[in-house]
């Protein structure tokens, strides 16, 4: 079987989409698959949508041009002279956009995050702020996607269940994301962190906070969170990581700005924080797949955040942390942190919950071993449509 991978930015570059079309790949390769990169895809369809641009900032809208079917045509036929000049056995892409329109033998299979129709409205930003053309071609695209693919894969529940509202349900495969980290720790070393912490006393806490976007991942009630428990009398400190909040943080607060996961000193760094913490705290308000909570899970670091978007597969509530109702005060959170720390037992079992879900579940390995079996799948269902066994 042979696989044509489609990413529209570099797949082979770790930093594209936070390593997810990098570490599908790797792991595609690993599995022995034989795979041609169509990737990046040429983006010149820009010089025939300056007027489109220009019309929505003159309205103060987004215009989402990538899913323009001026951009979509463009897409579909670089992929279409790399089909000529690489036959392959399946098409695979790591969004629904580029193969929105197009037309092959081959089946098609997309693997992504979410549904535009649940993203509108939920996360700010473009998603919201589009111009009434933008908003009926976006959802055009995402319903002509699920049209054409064979196989529509997602990251969560949550869109999963999205997508079966707008095509056939059994098209709908769940793939969780995994990290974009090594681990090479194992249960006994979990376990072992776990006690350690734990022996340090209940009464100290370090919570971590990894997340670009201050607002939307809830960098305020993770602040207030740690500051309710310094005056429970629980000694705590919040390290923050990629984001840059305007105001004044607190001297509990550790700021630590952008670290390049990607340089053997920046991984070193990560990898301390993440080991040092006791909790890994993500309040987001919108969420569709955080993969710093697989990250977190493989340190076997319990996660407390928000039952929101497709959080609930990647944070098991009483599991491997807490999930809380949408808008549950910093106290609620502050209130599970201590039980958790002072109830015998309790953190330990956490710990070693979360490390189980990253074993078990959100890793590269097993999601991309589901992939290649989607895509087997896919071939063959497609050679006996065509009278072959």
């Amino acid at each position: 079987m042979k696989i044509g991978f489609v990413s529209v930015d570099d797949a082979a570059d770790i930093r594209t989409w936070s390593g997810i079309p990098f570490h599908i790949l790797k792991h595609l390769r690993e599995l022995n698959a034989e795979v041609e990169l169509f990737s990046p895809l040429d983006r010149n369809y820009r010089r025939h949508l300056v007027l489109p641009g220009i019309l929505a900032r003159v309205q103060g809208k987004a215009a989402s041009l990538e899913r323009h079917p001026v951009a979509l045509r463009s897409f579909a036929r670089q992929i279409s002279i790399k089909l000529r000049e690489h036959p392959v056995d399946v098409v695979f892409a790591t969004s629904s956009i580029p193969i929105s329109l197009l037309e092959c033998s081959q089946p098609v299979i997309f693997w992504t995050d979410a549904v535009f129709h649940q993203m509108h409205g939920y996360y700010d930003g473009s998603f919201s702020n589009l111009t009434a053309a933008a908003l009926e071609r976006n959802r055009w695209q995402e319903e002509e996607a699920l049209r054409r693919c064979t196989i529509a894969a997602y990251s969560s529940t949550w869109a999963a269940e999205a997508a079966k509202k707008l095509t056939d349900p059994e098209k709908i495969r769940l793939l969780p994301f995994g990290p974009n980290m090594p681990s090479q720790r194992t249960g006994e070393q979990i376990a072992a962190a776990a006690r350690e912490k734990r022996e340090r006393g209940p009464r100290s806490c370090q919570l971590l906070f990894v997340g670009s976007d201050w607002e939307r991942k809830g960098g305020d009630t993770a602040t207030e969170t740690a500051k309710l428990l310094n005056e429970a009398g629980i000694a705590t400190r919040l390290r923050v990581v990629g984001a840059k909040p305007a105001r004044i943080l607190p001297d509990f607060v550790e700021p630590f700005g952008f670290i390049d996961k990607n340089s053997p000193d920046g991984l070193r760094r990560l990898s301390d924080l993440y080991s040092e913490a006791d909790f890994f705290i993500l309040p987001s308000r919108a969420e569709a797949s955080a993969i710093v909570f697989c990250e977190a899970n493989s340190f076997g670091l319990p996660v407390v955040s928000y039952a929101t978007g497709g959080v609930q597969d990647y944070v098991r509530n009483n599991v491997s942390g807490f999930c809380l109702p949408p808008g549950s005060p910093a106290s609620r959170f502050a209130e599970i942190i201590s039980v958790a720390l002072t109830t015998p037992g309790l953190y330990q079992r956490l710990s070693l919950g979360a490390y189980h879900e990253f074993t078990t579940r959100l890793n590269w390995p097993r999601s991309v071993g589901l992939l290649f079996e989607c895509c087997q799948q896919a071939v063959d269902k497609n050679l006996t449509s065509v009278g072959c066994k």
